[in-house]
């Protein structure tokens, strides 16, 4: 990117580290500086590109609209697609030397898209705010939002005094064959697979997986949303790791439905991140700036996201960590090894999966090839 006049000063590599990094409570007055130099590029530019698998009506186009108001001088245009959709968008786009995006956001993409080298590092003061678990030690993506993996069950057929309060508990016989999940990659099954040997280590974990075999899971292709849809129908009485949020919104809305924690809860980040040749720098510190602030985060709570931030809790407080109903959680990395993830989802198949041994191949290998050709 080189020089930006933003108080930084460029890396070999043309990215840019922004001096306000290093600020601590004496440099208050280059700290506003910086957000006046900030908004005076930002007015040039007049306009910020931003691509992400967030739905649209329910927080994408309120985030918009909370920006452009806040800075009318800038117009902030957006691509949807899935983690495998916007990695393709933008590598191809960068073979073409087509440099259109500066923002970077979602659940995988920005790790495929850092591993094929087109993301930057970038700093922002909000990000001192977050912990370690919610930004890149080496700078590379912050988090605008959490998710939290719970059972999901039907009001109408189980009992909220019955329901597995502990992983052990699913292991009771009068669960067989009444339980689905997903076994997607990224979701679902192999996440609760990771999560369990993160919690009980791999020779207790291999054993706990053995006997949850036994339970005859019911496994789906579909996502965690589509799932719990069919829970709602009666399909189904419970499902295991869909988000909570899911969940208490068709609640809200008056469908037989609620959740139920299992410590520690599997969790993960919605990542944000700045392209490596993005055209419009001050617009693209503007707006993350705005996101991963305070102000920008209530524009998530009112749309029934889960805020990343730590003191801004979730419309429902109960739906984030601390708010009554659940305290322990293990954070799903963004950005850990592709291998780890290959290799969860091969623990799953052998170990849960029905599928031939044939089978298990091809279908790893195939989501494998994706994963890495993005």
């Amino acid at each position: 990117m080189g020089s930006n006049g933003l108080g930084s000063h460029a890396l070999p590599s043309g990215e840019f580290v922004d001096f306000r990094r290093d600020c601590r409570g004496d440099c208050l007055d280059e700290i506003n500086q910086s957000g006046k130099l900030l908004v005076e590029g930002a007015k040039k530019e007049g306009k910020v590109v931003f691509y992400t698998g967030l739905i649209v009506d329910q927080v994408v186009r309120p985030v918009k609209a909370a920006f452009e108001k806040e800075y009318p001088f800038v117009q902030a245009d957006f691509f949807r697609g899935n983690a495998e959709r916007l990695a393709q968008k933008m590598l191809a786009e960068y073979q073409a030397k087509r440099y259109d995006v500066d923002i970077v956001s979602g659940s995988a993409t920005s790790t495929i898209v850092q591993r094929a080298g087109f993301m930057q590092r970038f700093y922002s003061p909000h990000l001192a705010e977050y912990p370690a678990e919610l930004k890149d030690p080496k700078g590379f993506w912050g988090s605008t939002n959490v998710y939290f993996m719970t059972l999901g069950y039907n009001t109408r057929s189980v009992k909220a005094a019955d329901l597995p309060k502990s992983y052990e508990d699913l292991l009771n016989p009068r669960w067989k064959g009444q339980m689905m999940w997903a076994t997607s990659r990224g979701s679902g099954a192999p996440q609760f697979i990771g999560n369990i040997f993160v919690t009980m280590g791999q020779e207790a974990g291999k054993a706990y997986l053995q006997k949850l075999k036994q339970q005859n899971i019911a496994k789906s292709t579909a996502s965690a949303r589509q799932i719990l849809d069919m829970v709602i129908a009666g399909e189904y009485p419970m499902a295991i790791q869909i988000f909570n949020h899911h969940a208490y919104i068709s609640k809200t809305a008056g469908a037989p439905v609620d959740w139920q924690p299992l410590e520690p809860v599997t969790a993960t980040n919605n990542t944000i991140g700045v392209a490596k040749n993005a055209p419009h720098p001050y617009a693209t510190m503007l707006f993350i700036d705005f996101v991963l602030s305070r102000q920008g985060q209530k524009v998530f709570q009112a749309s029934n996201y889960l805020p990343a931030h730590p003191d801004v809790p979730a419309l429902q407080a109960d739906l984030k960590p601390g708010g009554g109903r659940f305290k322990k959680v293990n954070y799903s990395e963004p950005g850990s090894d592709l291998r780890q993830k290959q290799r969860m989802g091969r623990l799953f198949r052998q170990r849960v999966s029905a599928l031939s041994a044939t089978t298990c191949r091809r279908v790893r290998e195939s989501a494998f090839e994706k994963q890495l050709n993005g």
